[in-house]
């Protein structure tokens, strides 16, 4: 007999802020316009985020000075992918996209700041919104997030 243990999902750590991030930027160019903006120096980690046999590129800093860690993750994947046909033609390709939060579809980023609950967004927020080609940002109540343990990491 196989015991399989779950980790309660009121063990998951949300004393993370989170900020929805939509723009038409590539994800080294919205670092680097991060980094600009709000004084970072968030770098491309070695290793990218794997969720469910996809790989999402993430960029880290970690603010010793202030304790808290800057986590800037895509959150849409495009990968090729082959589909069966039948009839005329053999084989076909298509092009999908896959998300890390899947009930935020519209959000192209997200940037993870692990803070204290009482840590303000404002300024970033603000800061961020000056980025050109940034449409909007705002912050996202991780709670209500379905999918919020692909957050976790």
């Amino acid at each position: 007999m196989v015991t399989t243990h779950k980790i309660a999902a009121e063990l998951y750590d949300d004393t993370f802020k989170l900020i929805a991030l939509h723009c038409s930027l590539r994800d080294y160019a919205m670092a680097y316009g991060i980094n600009k903006v709000v004084q970072l120096k968030l770098e491309r980690s070695e290793q990218d985020l794997d969720v469910a046999d996809f790989s999402f590129p993430i960029f880290e800093w970690k603010d010793d000075s202030n304790d808290t860690n800057w986590t800037l993750v895509s959150n849409t994947i495009k990968r090729i992918e082959r589909t069966e046909s039948f009839g005329f033609f053999e084989e076909e390709s298509e092009e999908r996209t896959h998300y890390l939060i899947e009930e935020r579809k519209e959000v192209d980023y997200f940037l993870k700041i692990d803070v204290d609950e009482n840590y303000s967004l404002n300024e970033v927020v603000s800061s961020i919104k000056k980025i050109p080609k940034v449409v909007t940002a705002y912050d996202i109540d991780v709670r209500s997030l379905k999918s919020k343990k692909n957050l976790i990491f």
